[in-house]
């Protein structure tokens, strides 16, 4: 996933494509677009933990996750909105689904690896390609020492790319699952300035789809499935463990917030925060806010095993989205309240979700689960929420796409490129969202 310049405010999504039917707790079966929008509190604003090894404490009216969605708030209607604007550029030269997409400091967006299709004999892609906003082409770059998919990609502070992990194959071109494909521990270095990819250390142990962030001192967080979160070094090469206790099941998110500090939040537990002066890990325990009605949903997030997103917003919280719920959390509280809901006939589970400079949330593609019997089903499904004003604007991308990469460009617009379609065949279009 790409680096924006505004790096404190990335974040780095994990999960993103995996096709099977959710659970029957998680329908929401609402026909028509409709959103839903019933904010219980802001939460407060973010602030420093009073200590980097000790969580915020909370009451002891703290909530679990329930094991059944939420009650929904009354509907309210959209605010009138512009309609959302996508508009077709270049074609990759790969069609490709679970690449990586990473904003360099040019402007350009590196494109790499990836894979064709969800089946048993699918094909894990080395190649790479770079995206020019100017001329709207791709171009090929080198490729990768590895064939990788479900990778994760992080921009360093000197203008290389950090690609490591995912399911691949130690290929410089590609490999099939029958292959013997498997999740990787290698790792490799983009340069830009050669257009060429350079292996650098292992990471301590096999995963995939991590998460990972630049930290302010230019090393990079990984949390991974299971093992559980290492630091890389650049000036080294090297990973280091940081200690076990991460994700034991997908999806796992890592978030980069305004005050430094990382929020790592698993399918299987309460969120945590890293704190970069200490190097240790502290949970965060969900709490309802002071005041708020006992039936207000909460924390319901954490303990889904479902994907999610997680984004920072501009005043410190973070905004969560599951199967079109909506939540906000204060890392520096520990308080979740209730944003709504936003869904679409049904389940909407993967969407990619992109930050953009105004503060509002782009959410788009995916899979729609139209009910527990069924399976997901790509979709052209986009929604833009504003956590300010509660605003939510709908629309539809010219392709139905689930895996595809979601990238900010330097001029606001969201480049969004490749994924699966309807038939799960990989595509090698992309397009623009313009805000």
């Amino acid at each position: 996933m790409g680096k924006t310049s505004n790096s404190a405010m990335a974040t780095i999504l994990g999960g993103a494509s995996r096709r099977r039917t959710l659970r029957p707790s998680l329908g929401f079966g609402l026909a028509g677009v409709a959103a839903i929008i019933g904010l219980a509190g802001c939460g407060g604003t973010a602030s420093s933990p009073t200590g980097p090894s000790a969580p915020p404490s909370v009451s002891a009216s703290a909530i679990s996750s329930p094991t059944s969605k939420p009650s929904a708030t009354p509907a309210l209607s959209p605010t009138p909105a512009q309609p959302l604007t996508f508009v077709p550029t270049g074609s990759m030269h790969t069609a490709r689904e679970d690449a990586t997409a990473t904003l360099l400091k040019n402007g350009k967006v590196l494109i790499a690896g990836g894979d064709d299709v969800f089946d048993v004999d699918k094909n894990f892609y080395a190649s790479a390609e770079i995206y020019d906003p100017a001329t709207g082409k791709f171009t090929k770059t080198g490729s990768m020492t590895a064939a990788r998919a479900q990778a994760t990609a992080v921009l360093l502070s000197d203008g290389r790319v950090l690609i490591a992990g995912g399911s691949g194959c130690a290929d410089p071109k590609h490999c099939t699952n029958v292959r013997g494909s498997d999740s990787l521990t290698s790792a490799e270095i983009y340069d830009p300035v050669t257009g060429k990819f350079t292996r650098t250390g292992s990471m301590t142990s096999v995963t995939n789809n991590p998460a990972a962030v630049l930290l302010p001192d230019g090393k990079v967080l990984i949390a991974a499935f299971e093992p559980g979160v290492e630091l890389y070094d650049p000036a080294t090469g090297r990973f280091t463990e940081l200690g076990k206790g991460g994700p034991t099941s997908p999806p796992n998110t890592a978030t980069l917030l305004p005050n430094g500090k990382v929020l790592v939040i698993t399918g299987d537990g309460p969120p945590q925060l890293y704190d970069e002066a200490s190097g240790k890990l502290a949970s965060i325990s969900p709490a309802l806010p002071p005041g708020a009605p006992s039936s207000t949903s909460t924390c319901w997030l954490y303990g889904q095993e479902d994907a999610h997103t997680a984004t920072p917003l501009p005043d410190g919280r973070v905004l969560l989205f599951e199967s079109g719920h909506l939540e906000t959390l204060d890392p520096a509280t520990g308080f979740c309240v209730d944003a709504g809901f936003v869904t679409t006939g049904g389940q909407w589970i993967y969407p990619r979700a992109t930050l953009l400079p105004d503060g509002r949330v782009l959410f788009e593609g995916g899979e729609l689960v139209p009910d527990q019997f069924s399976g997901g089903v790509s979709t052209t499904t986009a929604v833009l929420y504003d956590p300010a004003t509660r605003q939510v604007s709908t629309g539809s991308m010219h392709m139905a796409r689930g895996g595809q990469t979601a990238t900010l460009l330097a001029d606001g617009s969201v480049l969004i490129a490749g994924g699966y379609d309807v038939n799960y065949e990989p595509l090698g279009s992309a397009e623009l969202f313009k805000p």
